[in-house]
């Protein structure tokens, strides 16, 4: 068998030698890189072995600002139980989860380090309700369906003469007299602010040119909304001299005459 051939280079003397061998340079290079390898390793286990570590253990959720909701629910929606690793669970996932619900119209999740989760909610608000074959559609400042249920409480207006034919919760009511929807949420705005909501009212804007409401027992024509803020204001305080039992009729269409209040028997 032949044998391999050594290469050779020449000496500053003269003399040919051959070149020396780096086998024992390259296994040295190979133990070190052994080395940092299995050191990145155990640095990798000890992360992960924290991260897991019942240090990241949720174990207190609690909600904010939380009126349509309570912890429990909120909790059931997204997924999220006491246990669960604070890290790792998605938050955002969990924000855009709970912004899907119709009342919700922003949710913040924040992780209060090390074991608490607090779910923070902006809320939309009901501010009128509308009858439709029965039942009665909950709606916000923006005509917003919010909810659908068989009966409404006391405190916001019931509102008459929108007219559309189909809807979606959780989407603007789409109406073919969209002047009126914003008259409603216009008039529902000022209910609030002067204080009407502890009595009965219904708006019928079925004619916004003619618009009429009854509060209590009393028929209060409002006529067209030209000083619709002071005839609201007008009404919330004559209405809060009659007894709540008494009937009749109030015209403030037009403001500079006399606001007379007309008993019926």
């Amino acid at each position: 068998m032949q044998k391999q051939k050594e290469e050779l280079y020449t000496t500053e003397a003269g003399y040919q030698e051959p070149y020396p061998k780096t086998k024992n340079r390259s296994s040295k290079q190979k133990q070190n890189m052994q080395k940092y390898t299995i050191a990145a390793l155990l640095l990798v286990l000890a992360g992960a072995a924290f991260l897991f570590s019942p240090v990241f253990s949720i174990q207190n959720i609690r909600a904010e600002n939380a009126t349509q909701f309570s912890t429990t629910q909120l909790c059931e929606k997204i997924g999220l139980s006491q246990g669960d690793n604070a890290v790792l669970f998605s938050r955002t996932k969990a924000e855009h989860i709970l912004e899907q619900e119709p009342y919700i119209e922003k949710a913040r999740i924040v992780w209060e380090f090390p074991n608490t989760y607090v779910i923070s909610l902006t809320e939309r608000k009901v501010r009128a309700y509308i009858p439709y074959m029965g039942s009665y559609l909950y709606i916000d400042e923006a005509g917003r369906v919010l909810d659908v249920k068989n009966t409404y409480v006391d405190g916001l207006p019931l509102v008459k003469g929108l007219l559309f034919t189909e809807f979606e919760k959780g989407d603007v009511l789409e109406v073919d007299n969209q002047e009126a929807l914003e008259v409603v949420l216009h008039i529902s705005q000022m209910i609030q602010k002067y204080a009407l909501t502890e009595m009965v009212v219904e708006i019928d804007v079925s004619n916004i040119a003619q618009i009429d409401a009854e509060v209590n027992h009393v028929r209060v024509h409002l006529g067209k909304m030209e000083n619709m803020d002071q005839k609201i204001r007008n009404m919330a305080e004559i209405m809060k001299t009659i007894p709540k039992e008494d009937r009749g009729i109030l015209d403030l269409r037009d403001l500079s005459k006399p606001m007379i209040f007309q008993y019926l028997t």
